[in-house]
């Protein structure tokens, strides 16, 4: 029953150090194209993103403001238009943050 409770522990723990939430917003099939196109393209809206994807207009626009509600993609508003790129800093830190996390965890 101790190890139990301890991996119960360790488990709690772990969700708590690691933000899952973002992996998974990250690491979504569409997101990730996404995010790819926008580091190789730079500063975009939501036409010139759209435009390249399968996906209605609409459903891009929902993978836009939840990767921007996570921190993936920052948004800056130019007039009329909206325009999204990605905040390399935050996924790096995050990244890096994980690794911390991680190496705790393992060599505990």
């Amino acid at each position: 029953m101790k190890k139990e409770n301890n991996i119960t522990e360790c488990g709690r723990n772990l969700e708590q150090s690691i933000d899952f939430e973002f992996y998974k917003t990250l690491f979504d099939p569409v997101r990730s194209e996404i995010l790819k196109f926008l580091a190789v393209q730079g500063k975009k809206n939501i036409t010139e993103i759209a435009e390249n994807f399968s996906q209605d207009r609409s459903v891009i626009s929902r993978h836009l403001e939840l990767m921007n509600r996570y921190g993936i993609l920052s948004k800056e508003k130019q007039n009329r238009s909206v325009f999204y790129e990605v905040n390399k800093e935050l996924i790096i830190e995050k990244f890096e943050t994980t690794s911390i996390e991680l190496k705790k965890f393992i060599q505990e």
